[in-house]
């Protein structure tokens, strides 16, 4: 029997694809975005790096722990990886960050965009580790 292992390259190449779909979204929603976070685009000019290296770093984090759990739950095509990682998405990431966003007088119209972005990222993970699969030998 072939035991399923994490595909460290498959990892890498996904936390990648995620900063691109990252910047996509916030470029599709970035007017709508700045608005309800009562910002413009100048209070951004100048900005380190920091942020994209977070950015960056937790998307690994979240890709390897995806493909942890994915060795454990032997999943094995994009199908069932995207329907894992959708389920994790709305216990885990929604409604935690809706909850906040309420709780902080926030409009449920920023909930949205920002989890939305997760959702699409984690859509991605779960599509690309779950075809992408690696094999002990």
């Amino acid at each position: 029997m072939k035991t399923l292992t994490i595909n460290h390259l498959a990892v890498i190449v996904t936390a990648s694809a995620q900063q691109l779909v990252g910047a996509a979204w916030y470029g599709i929603f970035r007017n709508l975005w700045m608005q309800l976070i009562l910002k413009q685009a100048a209070d951004f000019e100048g900005q380190s790096l920091f942020p994209y290296a977070v950015s960056f770093v937790g998307a690994l984090i979240s890709c390897y722990v995806t493909a942890w759990l994915f060795t454990k739950l032997n999943i094995d095509n994009a199908l069932h990886g995207i329907a894992v990682a959708a389920l994790l998405w709305l216990g885990f990431t929604f409604f935690p960050i809706a909850q906040i966003d309420l709780f902080s007088l926030r409009s449920i119209e920023l909930s949205f965009i920002n989890a939305g972005n997760v959702f699409a990222d984690a859509v991605l993970c779960g599509a690309m580790l779950g075809a992408w699969r690696k094999y002990e030998s």
